[in-house]
């Protein structure tokens, strides 16, 4: 067992005591990030995601592990999150670094909202009398202020199809419309979130924008 290995597992009691405390409504898990395609190396209460030990990161993780926003913290806390069947979560995510501060782990809290907020809308309209302040649209918020969001996903296929529907929404054009410098743009986009970091990655990309494989390769070698 390499010293990396003994870190994470140190944490597995961390996580089990953490979940529980909180309760069945909250899912930890373990990541190790040297393997971000099999990354979930322990969980507790998984049944709210429907993830398991061997699943894969998520949209979050990877952007962390593309960005490296750990060198400027220890963690990240009160993000939102969804699952797969339109669970709505708190999440907070732990940096795990050996002792040079070199990143090898996430130690990740799940807490499912989903029924709290209509339980808490409903209390609302009860004490208030019905005269509920409407919410703000997600439009009329500037951008700076959107905390971080992340989609629970275990399938590495799924969460690739995920990232790239999201990158793609943004474009108005169909995609034999685009020329090839917005096809850069879109593959420098994926690449900042960690697309490439899987496997599938360049494949998926590929399939999504219509062009070859070894063009997004070249793609990539002009954003360096």
């Amino acid at each position: 067992m390499t010293a990396n290995q003994r870190l994470l597992e140190s944490y597995f009691p961390i996580a089990s005591f953490i979940a529980a405390i909180v309760g069945p409504k909250c899912e930890v898990v373990v990541h190790d990030i040297s393997d971000p395609e099999r990354s979930i190396i322990f969980i507790e209460n998984g049944h709210i995601s429907g993830r398991k030990i061997g699943d894969s990161s998520t949209d979050l993780v990877l952007k962390i592990l593309k960005g490296e926003a750990y060198r400027d913290q220890e963690y990240i806390v009160n993000y939102k999150a969804t699952g797969p069947l339109g669970q709505k979560f708190r999440s907070s995510t732990y940096f795990i670094k050996d002792t040079q501060g070199k990143l090898v782990g996430l130690m990740c809290l799940n807490i499912d909202i989903t029924h709290v907020e209509v339980a808490a809308e409903w209390i609302s309209h009860v004490l208030q009398g019905g005269s509920l302040t409407p919410p703000v649209p997600m439009e009329s918020i500037p951008e700076e202020k959107l905390q971080e969001s992340e989609f629970l996903q275990g399938n590495v296929d799924y969460l690739l199809q995920h990232i790239i529907a999201n990158s793609l929404s943004k474009v108005n054009l169909p995609i034999d419309r685009l020329s090839s410098n917005e096809k850069i743009e879109i593959v420098k986009e994926l690449n900042e979130q960690g697309v490439f970091l899987l496997k599938g990655g360049v494949s998926q990309v590929a399939s999504a924008l219509s062009i070859s494989e070894p063009t997004v390769y070249r793609y990539l070698q002009k954003l360096r």
